[in-house]
């Protein structure tokens, strides 16, 4: 689809496209870009952080480690760095293919596309690092292996999600199922699937990798959970807003300094069992948060008042933007 809107802009006048216009090429153009980059970041982080240290990542970037190892193993008797490299951007790519067959025939649609060129990305990278970067390899320390590959880890997924893209793996079979049985709790499903893979993959690495040690599971654990962590951050900001319900008998003082300072809209509701009270819901950055504490312990410090994180906000068109800037 990608490359028949690419060809309709080089080859129709301007004027004579209707439904692909500038705008909306190069949002794609950038959008596969951003996903080549993600695609970028997997492929560093395994090959920077992850291999050196022997640890094992989740979903099929682990099985592919694992599978590698095992296949040099049984050529060389031992683990050689140039042939692991190179065996896996193969297996990769291998063990993703079917998984994006069907997904081609069951999704289709923006995502599958753009899965398979993070895949491709990820292979290409995968196979070129070892001769463009010998030496970008840190197995000195595995906790800042583990810090730094979870990072990064965390970044691709991000910005992947973000284009409605993927890194493959397991996020396409999470993609399936939501389709078909939209009840089940897929982020659960996928952090356990991806806990069982490293486990099994790292108790198979501590067999066949002669250095390598029980401590491997547990870094390995901690790279997928802070993987998962930095996607979280990134998804929510450094600056993610927050939700405060106030419920108190000073809503009229509390409701005004909020608005004075804030500059932020707010809604107050009834309590039906008390109508002297009123709570006061409010969304606000989280920078902003210790403010608004200090406003309610100034005007009403017995006020009931909880947090909530808040996710997403999806209203106006505008008010993400707008609401992050201020």
């Amino acid at each position: 689809m990608f490359i028949l809107q690419v060809a309709a802009c080089i080859l129709l006048p301007i004027e004579d496209i209707d439904l692909l216009t500038k705008n909306v090429f190069w949002r794609k153009v950038k959008e596969y870009l951003l996903v080549a980059f993600a695609g970028i970041l997997n492929a560093i982080s395994l090959y920077c952080f992850v291999n050196p240290s022997n640890l094992v990542a989740g979903g099929f970037s682990g099985l592919s480690t694992v599978l590698s190892r095992l296949i040099c193993v049984a050529m060389d008797g031992q683990i050689i760095a140039e042939t692991f490299d190179k065996l896996q951007s193969i297996m990769y790519f291998a063990l993703n293919v079917p998984l994006l067959i069907v997904s081609l025939i069951f999704l289709r649609g923006d995502f599958t596309f753009k899965t398979i060129w993070a895949t491709v990305v990820c292979t290409l990278t995968l196979s070129v690092l070892s001769d463009i970067a010998p030496d970008c390899k840190f197995h000195e320390s595995p906790l800042i292996a583990v810090l730094f590959g979870g990072i990064i880890i965390g970044m691709s997924m991000h910005i992947a999600a973000e284009n409605n893209g993927s890194n493959a793996g397991t996020e396409v079979i999470a993609k399936l199922v939501a389709k078909y049985r939209p009840e089940i709790d897929l982020s659960t499903v996928v952090l356990i699937s991806n806990l069982v893979i490293t486990v099994l993959g790292s108790i198979v690495t501590i067999a066949i990798v002669e250095d390598a040690t029980i401590v491997i599971i547990l870094y390995s654990l901690t790279y997928v959970i802070l993987g998962g962590a930095s996607m979280g951050m990134f998804n929510r900001g450094f600056d993610h807003p927050q939700k405060f319900m106030i419920v108190t008998r000073e809503y009229d003082k509390i409701s005004q300094e909020i608005l004075t300072r804030f500059k932020r809209g707010l809604t107050l509701l009834e309590v039906d069992d008390n109508p002297d009270k009123k709570v006061i819901m409010v969304i606000v950055q989280f920078r902003q948060a210790v403010q608004l504490k200090q406003i309610i312990k100034k005007y009403d410090p017995s006020a009931f008042t909880f947090v909530k994180d808040v996710y997403d906000i999806f209203s106006r068109p505008s008010f993400n933007r707008s609401y992050k800037t201020k």
